[in-house]
């Protein structure tokens, strides 16, 4: 994995020293009927492995996470994987376990639901290895920021709130390839998957109250299609542009250049900033080379890369006109208004308030760009069609406060331990 230790790689090989150093273990948490106390069970057998996935499938429902190493490959290496249930708490090694189907199709079974928390790149391999997405998902930190927690809140903060547990010291970025792992790292990553049952009927009962089933149902549904998991090259060029509003010909030149870098790291499962670094390609956007020797000589540009694929960019760079460019935000003119910006920071200070007075976590709601872009059209007496205010559970929570701007309702706040917000007719 990699050429030699990177920057990651010694950051992860300290995490593992400490990992193996003498240490106490936190204690389980005893007494809650939704907790394992037992110490988890290490698989690396077949049939132990088949064995687990059939409780597993008899139970109906069990939590699920991964440990991963994502910054040497293309791909996340999964180098063990942790399930619970009420009664059991297991580690599979992937290493000694090669076929993992028995398991990946529980987790694309619609009659089982699977905790995680935060579980994308933790679902990928089994969208991946399985050519269909998951199915049945509940999501422990999408469901804390429905029901007034901050978005996105850790599975330790999570825990310490719904059981008044503290899992203690965490190595998240640790060699998880090494073997044999150490107790510490045993108990941590059991931990991991041990409170999720619980944390899932504390949250559970929480939406129930609140009235949000159906919003965490069409959150959590984005797990369940293969767009999660796949390419997206407007993702891609955002987060390559950042900040910056390339002009019409250097957008289609990054993109065109985004696209094969990610055809080259798919190919050769390597990082794609190891193909290409993201400030390379904003360069190459908007003063493009026309010589594989100014690749090359290009500052920061990987030379091996520049010579194994330099013909296939400057192809990528001349093939760019024809290339439809993706759709970037651009900020209003408006917004240059000192006037109308102190009216855009209050506007999205009071949403703030209006989401937490609501018991909603307003990060998960929306960003300040997509708040900013949807209350100038509404000010303006219009509709943004794409803006994520303005369809599904969002759009049903946001109309209140739209209806204030549009002169319709008042918004009232109170205080009594918590912030209140409610909305009534003028």
């Amino acid at each position: 994995m990699g050429n030699g230790p990177s920057h990651r790689r010694k950051h992860r090989q300290q995490s593992h020293n400490q990992s193996h150093a003498e240490s106490i273990c936190t204690p389980i948490l005893q007494g809650d009927p939704l907790v394992p106390t037992e110490d988890a069970l290490w698989i690396e057998e077949e049939p132990s492995f088949l064995n687990l996935c059939d409780e597993l499938k008899e139970t109906g429902i069990f939590a699920f996470d991964t440990e991963f190493i994502g910054e040497e490959s293309y791909y996340p290496f999964t180098c063990l994987i942790q399930v619970a249930t009420t009664k059991t708490v297991a580690l599979i090694d992937p290493f000694k376990i090669k076929d993992l189907t028995p398991l990946y199709s529980l987790i694309s079974d619609p009659e089982v639901t699977v905790l995680l928390h935060s579980g994308s790149q933790d679902l990928e391999p089994v969208a991946r290895h399985l050519g269909k997405p998951p199915s049945s998902i509940f999501d422990t930190q999408l469901a804390a920021g429905l029901v007034g927690y901050p978005w996105p809140l850790s599975l330790t903060k999570i825990i310490s709130i719904a059981l008044n547990h503290d899992v203690g010291g965490h190595f998240t970025f640790s060699q998880w390839d090494a073997r044999p792992l150490s107790e510490r790292q045993r108990t941590y990553a059991a931990d991991d998957v041990r409170y999720l049952l619980s944390v899932h009927d504390f949250l559970k009962k929480r939406l129930d109250s609140l009235g949000r089933n159906d919003w965490a149902a069409e959150e959590f549904s984005k797990y369940t299609t293969m767009d999660c998991y796949e390419f997206n090259l407007q993702n891609i060029v955002k987060r390559i542009c950042r900040n910056k509003h390339p002009r019409k010909k250097e957008l289609q030149r990054i993109q065109a250049i985004a696209s094969l870098r990610e055809e080259i790291a798919i190919t050769r499962n390597l990082p794609t900033r190891a193909i290409i670094p993201p400030e390379c390609i904003l360069s190459l956007g908007k003063k493009p080379v026309e010589t594989v020797q100014q690749l090359v000589s290009m500052r920061g540009f990987p030379k091996n890369m520049a010579n194994k694929y330099g013909n296939q960019i400057l192809r990528a760079i001349e093939d760019a006109p024809s290339v439809e460019p993706v759709t970037l935000r651009k900020p209003n003119p408006i917004e240059k208004d000192p006037v109308v910006r102190q009216e855009l920071d209050g506007a999205w200070s009071l949403f703030n308030a209006w989401c937490i007075g609501n018991s909603l976590s307003a990060a998960l709601v929306t960003n300040r760009p997509s708040f900013t872009d949807w209350y100038l059209a509404l000010r303006e007496g219009t509709q943004l069609q794409h803006s994520p205010l303005s369809k599904g559970w969002r759009k049903d929570f946001s109309q209140e406060f739209a209806s204030m701007i549009t002169n319709n309702h008042k918004l009232t706040f109170s205080y009594n331990d918590l912030i209140q917000a409610r909305s009534s007719s003028k």
